[in-house]
Formats: C-alpha cells, sequence, structure tokens
C-alpha cells in the first residue's frame, strides 16, 4: 500500500500594507513657493510630463548673481594677463627680476581658475532654473500629494517629497514581515490567499514571488 500525503494550507500570520510595485516620490532639488500644481489625486500622467512648478524667482536672481561674478572674474582674467606678457617683456629686457614674473604668471593662473569656478556657479544655477519645473518620471497615477499652492518647499538638505506615483494600480504587491517559526515553510512561487481591510468579504490571491 502506498501512503499517500495529502498537505493542507498553512495559516501564516503576517500583516502589513498593500502597495503598488512601482512607487515613485517626486521630490525637488530647488527651494522657493510651490507657484502651480497640473496635477491631483487619482491624476494620471505620462513620463515627461510637467506636474508642478515652484516659483523661481530666488533662482533667477541667484543667475544674476552668478553672471555677475563671472563677468567680474573674467576681468580680472584679462588685467592678469596683461600684467604677465608686461611682466615678461621687463625681465626680457633685465628690468623687473623673475620673481616678480613668477608671481604674475601665479596671478594668471589664479585668475583663470576663478573664472572656471564662476562658470560653474553660473552652470549650477541654470540647472537649478531647470529644475524648478518638475515633471513625472514615469507613467503612472498621483496616489499622494504633499505640497499646495504657494507652500515654501526647502530642499536644503534633501530633497521634500511632492507626489508620490505609482506605476500600475493594478500590480499590487505585500512586502510583510514573517516570524522565524513560520519563514521556514515559505517558498518562491507558493500560491497565496490574503485579505484586505477595505474589502472585509473578500479574499484575494496572490502569489509569493521573493524571500529575503
Amino acid at each position: 500500500d502506498k501512503v499517500v500525503k495529502v498537505s493542507r494550507p498553512l495559516a501564516v500570520p503576517a500583516s502589513r500594507t498593500l502597495n503598488p510595485v512601482v512607487n515613485v516620490q517626486v521630490g525637488s532639488h530647488v527651494s522657493g513657493n510651490g507657484s502651480k500644481r497640473y496635477v491631483y489625486y487619482n491624476s494620471n500622467g505620462k513620463a515627461g510630463q510637467v506636474i508642478a512648478e515652484i516659483y523661481p524667482s530666488i533662482v533667477k536672481a541667484a543667475i544674476t548673481q552668478a553672471q555677475g561674478d563671472l563677468q567680474s572674474a573674467q576681468a580680472g582674467l584679462e588685467l592678469a594677463k596683461v600684467n604677465a606678457g608686461r611682466m615678461e617683456d621687463l625681465v626680457k629686457k633685465q628690468t623687473s627680476s623673475q620673481s616678480e614674473l613668477d608671481s604674475a604668471v601665479a596671478t594668471l593662473h589664479q585668475a583663470q581658475a576663478n573664472v572656471m569656478i564662476k562658470q560653474g556657479a553660473l552652470d549650477r544655477a541654470k540647472v537649478d532654473l531647470d529644475h524648478c519645473t518638475i515633471t513625472s518620471p514615469i507613467d503612472g497615477t498621483v496616489i499622494s500629494r504633499s505640497v499646495d499652492v504657494g507652500q515654501t518647499v526647502a530642499a536644503s538638505l534633501s530633497a521634500p517629497i511632492i507626489f508620490t506615483i505609482a506605476n500600475d494600480l493594478a500590480k499590487m504587491q505585500i512586502d510583510t514581515n514573517v516570524a522565524e517559526a513560520d519563514v521556514g515553510v515559505i517558498e518562491k512561487d507558493q500560491q497565496v490567499d490574503f485579505t484586505v481591510d477595505a474589502f472585509p468579504n473578500r479574499t484575494f490571491h496572490g502569489q509569493v514571488v521573493q524571500v529575503r
């Protein structure tokens, strides 16, 4: 006689929130007041679509200042070039010392580096201006909104979250913690039945896709 083992469903106590598989938080790289918002809760958007704007007055002022600093640095570079050239001629005529020429050349190199620094500051300010326009990184649905029009966005230490966008609400997952006493019977590709508080009279079906 053969012994037939009949498997029965296992009940593993675990609870967690149901979340979209792809869930992207959209933040802001710049600080300022939110001037416009183009999407709301449950809005569907496409990747690259403009979803909000930060009032750019502070960033535009930074660009103006950076442009002035760059022009000042360029003027200093022109003067340093003239002084270095004049000093070189004086050394050739033996009316000036080599140390004075070395000092003039060093000043020229410092002026060149200063122009590069000011150019970098201007480029960064222009990038910040582009970041005042916030676009969606993925196709999806807005499921969370943290900033209203006129509210200040402070991005000094980290990018504040403005929207949360779910790629596909038809694809959901549960990341849950399982006790050590039960995790040994959990395997990849197992079929799972679970319930959701919002629908207490329905049983949903899923599958284990990963054990971490």
